[in-house]
């Protein structure tokens, strides 16, 4: 029997107004608990990336990315966030998908918790569907247009962008897959997608791009706490 596929869970949220209404013992006693609901997601396998800031970037202020083994592993980590009052003060979206095998979109070493994450403070998720024109173009425009951005995605690789997937979401939204990658730079992202944009990658697709920075702090009511 085939192992499980790992599910990808990405959540994007912002804080609500009822968060900085609240008093400090609510404040403190609803983060204790979302604190434990968190250990014991991982103490289920799920692996949580870091909180990423993204108030420049989108409307939203953060988004995070967690690799779990399987669904019911995040179906109760979301029951105990519930229970915990996690939803009281964030209003958040949350997007489910299925790793599907995609190795040059893939950086397997990765897909671990890893310690030095440190040179790497910029994550970037992107959702994507085929368009209309994609199913009205022949196999060899279709086909050269693929080769073209998979060799984007190996000059991106050697640059230190890390791939952590693909992920198939057509059974949960009205997209067809996501991924999430963590780069060095800005700067390294900017090139990426031009290079994306110059060899066709857009003309098939409409896609939603987020991006943020990764945050040591995060912001609870009106106080700042480090991340553990």
């Amino acid at each position: 029997m085939n192992a499980p596929s790992l599910i990808g869970f990405f959540a994007l949220w912002h804080n609500k107004r009822s968060e900085y209404h609240a008093d400090a013992q609510e404040l403190a006693t609803t983060n204790a608990n979302i604190q434990q609901a968190f250990h014991k997601a991982k103490e289920r396998g799920i692996y949580m990336f870091p909180r990423y800031g993204c108030r420049w970037s989108s409307e939203r202020q953060y988004f995070t990315f967690w690799i779990c083994p399987d669904l019911s592993s995040l179906e109760s980590s979301m029951d105990d966030l519930e229970r915990a009052g996690d939803f009281k003060f964030a209003d958040s979206e949350h997007i489910i998908g299925i790793r599907v095998p995609d190795a040059e979109m893939t950086d397997e070493d990765y897909l671990v918790p890893r310690p030095d994450y440190e040179g790497l403070p910029i994550a970037f998720f992107a959702i994507w569907r085929r368009t209309e024109a994609f199913h009205r173009s022949d196999g060899q425009i279709q086909g050269t247009i693929d080769r073209n951005v998979r060799q984007v995605f190996r000059t991106a690789r050697a640059q230190g962008v890390r791939m952590l997937g693909r992920y198939d979401c057509r059974w949960s939204s009205s997209w067809d897959y996501f991924t999430f990658w963590l780069l060095p730079s800005l700067e390294t992202l900017e090139v990426i997608m031009e290079r994306l944009e110059a060899v066709g990658d857009f003309w098939h697709a409409e896609s939603r791009h987020m991006i943020g920075n990764h945050e040591p702090y995060f912001r609870l009511g009106r106080h700042l706490l480090k991340a553990k």
